[in-house]
């Protein structure tokens, strides 16, 4: 969709029933040559005769692949991407997209709260709480710092993706997908 489009949903109704599911999905992925790790979390706002659901779910060690990158002018405020790399070899993506489609949720359904889990290259950390959702994969050796989140009260910082990479031969990805439909 074209940002003078999303302009014009921001507090309105995408239909006469208005929006039914909102939600985002945060995906970083940190490899090397000898591995590879996925940490996922999708977070889904469903409302269903003016019940509000809220169903949060984390993976790990989901098997990725990197789609083909088209450059694009990006126009806006709200975004915030960060690339930091220090070293040879490496390469870092940080993707996001809005679609109109649900996502079909998978993974563990948790409550808001912090979670953490220990995979091959290092920890994945989830957090939800009032003024943030987030998600964060550090590398055992504190060489790699991935971060995608939405932050502020009652979000209004806006979508955080950050790759920090010091180190030699590292490929990251950070994407965010959001949905909204009716």
């Amino acid at each position: 969709m074209a940002d003078g489009e999303l302009a014009n949903l921001r507090g309105r109704y995408v239909s006469p029933q208005g929006i039914s599911y909102f939600g985002i999905e945060f995906i970083s992925t940190l490899a090397t040559a000898q591995a590879q790790q996925t940490a996922a979390m999708n977070l889904a706002l469903s409302v269903v005769q003016n019940q509000p659901k809220l169903d949060i779910r984390i993976q790990d060690e989901v098997k990725s692949t990197v789609a083909s990158l088209q450059s694009a002018a990006i126009q806006g405020s709200g975004l915030v991407q960060v690339v930091q790399l220090e070293g040879s070899g490496n390469s870092s993506v940080n993707q996001a997209g809005v679609v109109v489609t649900p996502s079909a949720m998978s993974g563990q359904s948790v409550v808001p709260g912090n979670y953490e889990s220990q995979g091959s290259l290092g920890t994945a950390s989830y957090r939800v709480s009032g003024n943030y959702a987030g998600l964060q994969l550090n590398s055992s050796d504190g060489r790699v710092q991935l971060e995608q989140s939405l932050r502020g009260a009652d979000f209004s910082r806006g979508l955080l993706q950050l790759n920090r990479v010091r180190g030699d031969g590292f490929q990251t990805l950070n994407q965010t997908r959001i949905w909204f439909s009716h």
